[in-house]
């Protein structure tokens, strides 16, 4: 058995093939663009289809290749025409184009969603589509909310969503599972509803020997990152928390039943919800400030880890609004923009870069507050994730041990498997999956500093009276 998965990110497209013990025999990415132009975040379908083949044809043996499953980022807008021809770059997650829209939805909706609607939900953007771009809404067959359902969508010529990425469109009932009848959108047009672990079903014919795969792949639903994230961080019990630090991130809790403070998903394991505090500023703080220093070094991202470790402990009073791209979550504003706060003469880089970790970490721990969490253990995944200062500065910040497993970027692929394990009937449920997974996984646990406490529950008590001051200011 050899397993593809893909993880399609912000950033990049992943691919790893796994066998039925979850090893991984094979892992490629290829980065991808996104388009950022008058306000808007768009990337182009036609590049993650380019990148898929090319990935594809990077492995030798994927005529051997017998089932493909994904995961990718969520709530986008892909708007699909005659012969499965994408009409128009895919609108982003992180595009808050719909903001005035907000009031056009109804309090019925908001209930059985349990999404506090803002400008970046694709229901609310579809206001936007039919003010400003009905003539692509006119020659559009389907519309699709993640780019692996587009893959899917080429490979098999089926149309589905999971439950998990269906969560954040606004569209569904997120305790019935169904499409909300209120929605101004046609039915036709939505994706059939299915679970990650649903077979989809074959390729389309001719596409195995188009791509050089086996007649016999199986294609399976996959889930939103989101979902994925979830289940590989191995988080089963109240009160253990997981946070993602991907180019957004998220801090995620599972529970029985939906929580009212927090966005909540579907989980894979269909006896669950993940409870989330979805942040639009993560990873790509540490991408800017990286970028900001060490604009034409190579080695840019080595360098920030060499500066980093030669002030492990380094304190600052400087403190920082991480919101380059607007925010959602504790707050929802998209024109609220970040800020450095404390600039003095002594000033130096290593301070600019602290503080803006420590915004992350600030902000991620007001989502906290806002579900409601007091958190017994944190786990870390994503790509923000090797950067081991912030794993402490995290640790220091929250107050708790902070738990970070090796090859930590591919344990959601690791995790996808898990379905497909299922489907073949080789092991019994998620959790016994993700408990032995994560028990052979090397890790390393960041310890809170308590000498450190007093120091950050001053500054985030600051932190949090950074964006009420501003916000007049960004109007």
């Amino acid at each position: 058995m050899k397993i593809a998965t893909f993880d399609f990110g912000t950033t990049a497209i992943k691919f790893v093939v796994l066998d039925e013990k979850a090893n991984i025999l094979y892992n490629k990415k290829i980065d991808i663009d996104t388009i950022i132009k008058d306000g808007f975040i768009e990337q182009s379908p036609a590049q993650w289809l380019n990148v898929f083949n090319d990935l594809i044809k990077s492995y030798k043996e994927k005529d051997q290749l017998t089932h493909l499953i994904c995961s990718g980022q969520m709530q986008d807008l892909i708007f699909i025409g005659e012969n499965n021809t994408p009409l128009c770059n895919a609108i982003l997650y992180n595009d808050q184009r719909g903001d005035k829209y907000v009031n056009n939805i109804s309090k019925e909706i908001e209930e059985k969603t349990t999404i506090t609607m803002n400008g970046s939900i694709p229901l609310v953007k579809m206001f936007w589509m039919r003010d400003n771009k009905v003539q692509i809404l006119n020659k559009t067959k389907k519309i699709l909310f993640s780019p692996k359902d587009y893959i899917t969508l080429y490979l098999t010529n089926i149309a589905v969503a999971d439950t998990v990425t269906l969560s954040t469109t606004g569209m569904m009932d997120i305790y019935k599972k169904e499409y909300i009848k209120e929605i101004e959108v046609e039915k036709g047009l939505l994706p059939k509803i299915l679970n990650c672990g649903d077979v989809v079903g074959p390729l389309e014919k001719g596409k195995a020997k188009e791509l050089g795969l086996s007649e016999k792949l199986v294609v399976f639903a996959g889930s939103g990152d989101a979902g994925a994230t979830t289940l590989a961080s191995g988080i089963v019990k109240d009160n253990e928390l997981n946070i993602n630090l991907g180019t957004s991130g998220w801090i995620a809790n599972i529970s029985k039943a939906p929580n009212k403070e927090a966005f909540n998903l579907c989980a894979i394991n269909e006896n669950y919800y993940i409870n989330v505090i979805p942040v639009l500023n993560a990873s790509s703080v540490h991408k800017w400030v990286t970028n900001m220093i060490f604009k034409d070094n190579d080695n840019k991202y080595q360098e920030m880890d060499k500066l980093l470790e030669e002030n492990i402990n380094y304190e600052t009073d400087l403190i920082t609004l991480p919101y380059l791209v607007g925010e959602r979550y504790p707050i929802a504003d998209n024109k609220i923009r970040g800020c450095y706060f404390g600039l003095n003469p002594k000033t130096s880089l290593i301070d600019l870069v602290i503080s803006a970790l420590e915004g992350v970490a600030f902000s991620l721990k007001q989502g906290i507050v806002e579900l409601g969490v007091t958190p017994t253990t944190i786990s870390l995944i994503g790509g923000g994730a090797l950067t081991k200062v912030w794993n402490q500065i995290f640790s220091n910040i929250f107050e708790v041990p902070v738990t970070v497993y090796s090859d930590s970027e591919y344990l959601p692929s690791i995790s996808l498997t898990s379905s497909v394990l299922i489907n073949e009937g080789l092991i019994d449920s998620y959790d016994s999956f993700i408990i032995e997974m994560l028990s052979k996984k090397d890790r390393q646990v960041y310890k809170p500093q308590p000498e450190r406490f007093t120091t950050y529950r001053n500054k985030f008590k600051k932190f949090k009276k950074l964006y009420p001051a501003l916000k007049e200011i960004n109007k």
